[in-house]
This record gives C-alpha cells, structure tokens and sequence, in this order.
C-alpha cells in the first residue's frame, strides 16, 4: 500500500515539474522578442512631431539667435500651436508663425523696442532645427519610460539649444519612436524607427 501511494506521489510530482517547466519555457521564449534601445537621437522638426513640445515652455539660454538685440539673455519659446511661437523675453514678446523645412520663424506682433528685439515683418530661419531624444532602456512595445526632448537650433545668426523637456517615450511593436507631450497628453510619432535611426541601440533582449 505504501508503495502504490509513493508511486502515485511520483507521478504526481513529474506531472506538476513538467508543468512548471513547460511554463517557464514559455516565458523565456516570450521574452526573448522584448528588445530594450537606449535611444541619442535627433529627428528635424516638422508641424506633426514639434507636438511633443506644444504648449511647453522651452528655455534657451542664447536668445541672441532670434536678434542680436536680445544679446546673451535668455528667452522663453513656446509652440502654442505646431504653426504658431511666442518668444518672450522678461516683459517683451515676440508672435508669429512657423514653417517648417528649414524651421523659419515670422514675426506678426512685437513689443519689443527697436534695437531690442525683433520686429513685425522679421524672419528668422533655422536650417538646422532639430528634436534630439533621449531615454534609457525602452522596450519595444513594451510600457513608457520617462525621457527628454530638446529642441536644437542652428542658423547665421548662431546655434542654440533649449533646456530638455521631460517626457514619456516608447517604441511601438513595430518599431517607431513615441514621445507623450507632457501638457497636452498627445501621443506623437518623433519619425525616427529602431530600423533607421542610428541613434537607438539596442542593449538587450
């Protein structure tokens, strides 16, 4: 008797470590498809993706790249809309439109003195005008992480970057970078992909 119930106890125990054995193969094959990038990337700017930053004030130290009046003082640029900018400086501000391309900035309203800023009927153009992004360990189509994005200006009237913006970035099941614009909520597709963009390595699977 005792050794029909130690049999039965046997067989028990080698059905139970399959099993559990045929689950854990499972997981570790599932796994194995969850790919994390450390994502050092820029993207240029266009009217959909500049939406991570819509809404943000953006801090740029060199705001003598919007006029040379402005000097070494910083400015606040704000995207209240993907085709529209306030500049601001202290009291005195700037409004207008962008264009994208080349990123061109045109003055509509100013209360800037002359001499201090820029004026109605200015245009102010960026060829380089770029989103860099930068997080660690994102999984493709795994949960958001949290990120940055900054914005990175570069024109005859010189080079400037603005302070980084904190954000939630993920990568799709199909590879596209995702940012989440932290006021708006938005859920913006950057155009950069794990397949083309140099900037988002893998670091393991």
């Amino acid at each position: 008797m005792q050794q029909r119930n130690l049999r039965k106890v046997m067989r028990y125990l080698v059905a139970v470590c399959a099993v559990v054995g045929s689950l854990a193969m499972f997981a570790c094959s599932s796994g194995d498809n969850n790919q994390t990038f450390n994502v050092a990337t820029s993207v240029p700017a266009n009217a959909n993706n500049i939406q991570a930053a819509v809404g943000v004030p953006l801090t740029i130290a060199n705001g003598a790249v919007f006029n040379a009046g402005i000097g070494g003082n910083a400015v606040i640029l704000t995207f209240p809309g993907p085709n529209t900018f306030s500049l601001v400086r202290g009291t005195t501000s700037a409004t207008g439109t962008v264009t994208y391309g080349s990123c061109s900035f045109t003055i509509l309203a100013s209360s800037f003195a002359a001499g201090t800023g820029p004026q109605v009927g200015n245009v102010i153009t960026f060829p380089t005008c770029n989103l860099a992004i930068a997080a660690s360990n994102v999984e493709q189509g795994g949960d958001q992480v949290t990120g940055t994005v900054t914005l990175i200006l570069s024109g005859a009237t010189g080079s400037a970057t603005s302070s980084p913006v904190t954000v939630n970035v993920f990568i799709s099941d199909t590879g596209e970078l995702f940012v989440t614009n932290p006021t708006t909520g938005a859920t913006v597709d950057t155009g950069a992909n794990i397949s083309t963009n140099t900037g988002i390595v893998g670091s393991g699977g």
